[in-house]
């Protein structure tokens, strides 16, 4: 059995044995192209591992960036709500304020500065009680308006917005934490070359 296997092995054209190493050759390539892309990134966040917190809240101000259209349309409708349109403005303005803050909480090759961190922390806890309230005063008048189904979605996004919040504190308050384990990981490159091994260090892509 094995020679008939060893034959027909010898008979395969040889048209097809280089197209299956070129195949082979290029998911290789594939392989540690995105290998080498996994290491760069790991070696960014070692180095900026407040990128983690940072792309978290980008997403909590753009999911209620997005939202505002809705958020507008229950204010104007319900004018009369006490504090509703000042939750609103003021989520928007902090929304934006705080992802102007991390870049200067966290400068480069320096110290994060622990003010603005605080500061930052005061936002998000700020943001957070303003979607309490808008959410308390909008459910307590939705039966009187006549934009129920918009009221709810409204309601809905003040409560994504507020998960994702509640994320971000946490995120945030972790960074110590998960910033030692993604230094504990090793990005160290080998390269090969007249059967010499030579070692990049983190320290080298760094520079």
């Amino acid at each position: 059995m094995a020679e008939n296997e060893n034959m027909v092995v010898d008979q395969m054209p040889p048209e097809e044995q280089p197209q299956e190493s070129k195949a082979k050759a290029v998911l290789q390539k594939i392989g540690a192209g995105l290998k080498e892309w996994g290491r760069k990134q790991i070696v960014t966040l070692k180095r900026r591992p407040h990128f983690i917190p940072l792309f978290i809240t980008l997403i909590t101000s753009v999911i209620y960036l997005l939202c505002l259209r809705t958020y507008s349309k229950v204010v104007m409708a319900n004018f009369a709500v006490e504090w509703a349109g000042f939750c609103v403005f003021v989520n928007t303005l902090l929304s934006v304020l705080v992802l102007a803050l991390y870049t200067s909480a966290f400068p480069k090759r320096t110290k994060p500065n622990i003010v603005l961190v605080g500061l930052i922390f005061v936002f998000y806890i700020v943001m957070l009680l303003l979607d309490i309230l808008y959410y308390v005063r909008i459910n307590d008048y939705l039966l009187q308006s006549t934009m129920t189904d918009i009221g709810r979605e409204s309601l809905n996004n003040a409560i994504l917005h507020m998960v994702f919040g509640g994320i971000s504190i946490i995120v945030l308050a972790l960074l110590p934490v998960y910033s030692k384990l993604i230094m504990k990981i090793d990005t160290s490159k080998e390269i090969e070359s007249n059967n010499i091994n030579e070692v990049i260090e983190t320290e080298d892509d760094e520079q």
